[in-house]
């Protein structure tokens, strides 16, 4: 095993572990709380797209899904309002310490200056790709851009990637979820969708 593979598989191992334990919290007793929580989570210190999570429980009550799709997009939102108040308070105390720790300072300062361009196009396409968010809602504290228009952002782009996921899933089925763990989806033509 080299130096640099030896970091990453632990790395791996890490966010494998981390994406087990929000999928046993989403799927608990609490399941709606379990999703808000790793929604939250999500946003604000786990990378690991939620999508992963929420996509087989859509898949399994496709009833619930709008109801699923709302309780992570409240979540995401409340995590990301956290990060803008944390980075628009206590920049150099909190969110400085983080960025370091995190390796994003480059992309930070690329945000921070892409903020005063044209910020509500920034957060809403970070916050709709699969980019880490955090970035986006320390940026857009950091640089006291306009909080509702943040929050306008947050909402519209987040909205569109949950209820969206879960068209998916009411049009294609539990094989949607494949391709948000990195897999291929696997084509049964005998399943009902």
């Amino acid at each position: 095993m080299t130096q640099q593979s030896a970091p990453r598989s632990r790395v791996k191992r890490f966010l494998k572990k981390t994406q087990e334990r929000l999928a046993g919290l989403a799927a608990g007793r609490r399941g709606l709380g379990g999703i808000a929580v790793a929604s939250f989570m999500e946003t604000t210190i786990i990378p690991v797209p939620i999508e992963i999570i929420i996509a087989p429980i859509m898949a399994a009550s496709r009833a619930r899904g709008f109801i699923v799709a709302t309780v992570t997009l409240i979540g995401s939102v409340a995590g990301a309002l956290s990060l803008y108040l944390l980075a628009w308070a206590l920049f150099d105390d909190l969110a400085q310490p983080l960025i370091d720790v995190m390796g994003w300072q480059d992309e930070f300062d690329t945000l921070e200056t892409k903020f005063e361009e044209g910020g509500f196009w920034v957060v809403f396409a970070i916050s709709i790709a699969p980019v880490p968010m955090q970035i986006a809602a320390l940026a857009a504290g950091a640089a006291s851009y306009p909080v509702w228009l943040f929050l306008i952002a947050i909402m519209l782009s987040r909205a569109v990637r949950y209820y969206g996921l879960w068209l998916l899933v009411l049009g294609f089925g539990a094989g949607i979820s494949r391709i948000f763990a990195g897999e291929k989806p696997e084509f049964n033509p005998d399943t009902p969708r």
